[in-house]
């Protein structure tokens, strides 16, 4: 067991641990619409940017937990981290289904996520995912 659980993490290899351990728990909030998570996890200024529109914080947080935005399957696969001092980027491939106001967007993404350290705490800030062709 860990003798210090609360240590913020402090080398590189930790840092891209916690960042990947963030990843997983924030997709696994996303699909169950886990609002707490959800909120805990993104920065107040976070910003999503995907195929139909951008999103910050409050409107994505309100599209998961309302269903207007609802995840039928996804699979991150090729998840790479790399840290610069307080910044960390994470890269994924998607493969994913998603229903978003009824319509349903299914395919492959490249995804790029911007976390943050502020105040001792790593944050997802921002999120683009792109369409990959077929």
């Amino acid at each position: 067991m860990d003798p210090t659980p609360h240590r913020a993490p402090q080398t590189t290899i930790e840092i891209e641990q916690h960042v990947r351990q963030l990843n997983d728990d924030w997709v696994k909030a996303m699909v169950r619409g886990d609002a707490p998570t959800l909120d805990r996890i993104m920065a107040d200024d976070f910003f999503f940017t995907y195929p139909l529109e951008g999103d910050d914080k409050v409107q994505f947080i309100s599209d998961v937990t309302s269903g207007n935005l609802k995840i039928e399957h996804i699979a991150r696969e090729q998840v790479s981290v790399r840290v610069f001092g307080t910044t960390a980027v994470l890269t994924a491939r998607d493969s994913a289904t998603w229903l978003y106001n009824g319509r349903e967007l299914a395919g492959q993404y490249k995804i790029m996520s911007i976390f943050t350290e502020r105040n001792g705490k790593w944050q997802l800030c921002a999120i683009q995912a792109c369409p990959m062709q077929p």
